[in-house]
């Protein structure tokens, strides 16, 4: 097949179009630097071989590019970058290079992220299911939780003084209090505990 035409397309691609009308899209970058011009010739193996190292080049430039903007788990960043047109194969060779290079580790994520929602006061049940919805393996977040402080009596105490301090006035208002934390995923025990210990105390600073 002969090249008739290379035409910048976009941005960072060129446009390669071949004598049987066929064109196709290149990384600039990539294109410049395997030297091929108009009038040369390309075979079949040679152009799927350059089309899948361009993707992959796309695939590992999206990648990082993601990052320098947010923190991803390993397989959320793979679907970012296949939710821009990039193939599955390239997708996942680019962030297993990326992985390589150590920019992401799905533990050092969850390890983060962990101890941020710790000290936010949220909930070991609810850390669980955000760190579930970014992506991160279930091995990773019982591992990383197992060995992150989450103490739940301190933590709902913070939330109580914080959120609802005022509406800990009447048995009604202590149930609502004391449902609301249990959809936040405290266990029953601990938001028990905590509720008990703040009762005592209010009804000793009324007392004094």
């Amino acid at each position: 097949m002969k090249i008739v035409e290379i035409k910048r397309d976009k941005k960072h691609t060129v446009k390669v179009t071949l004598d049987n009308e066929k064109a196709f899209n290149f990384d600039i970058d990539y294109w410049n630097s395997i030297c091929f011009h108009e009038n040369d010739t390309i075979t079949e193996e040679q152009l799927n071989h350059h089309l899948q190292e361009s993707e992959y080049i796309r695939a590992k430039a999206r990648g990082i590019w993601f990052l320098d903007r947010a923190d991803y788990s390993e397989k959320t960043l793979y679907e970012k970058i296949v939710a821009g047109g990039i193939s599955s194969a390239a997708a996942a060779r680019a962030v297993a290079r990326i992985k390589e290079l150590g920019l992401i580790n799905d533990r050092k994520f969850a390890e983060r992220l962990a101890n941020l929602m710790s000290e936010s006061n949220i909930s070991k049940r609810e850390a669980y299911a955000k760190l579930y919805n970014k992506g991160l393996p279930k091995e990773i977040i019982k591992s990383v939780l197992e060995e992150t402080p989450f103490d739940e009596t301190e933590q709902i105490a913070a939330i109580i003084d914080k959120k609802y301090r005022a509406k800990m006035n009447t048995k009604e208002n202590i149930q609502k209090v004391y449902a609301a934390l249990i959809r936040k995923g405290f266990s029953y025990s601990a938001v028990s505990e905590a509720i008990k210990r703040y009762t005592k105390e209010l009804e000793y600073n009324e007392e004094y």
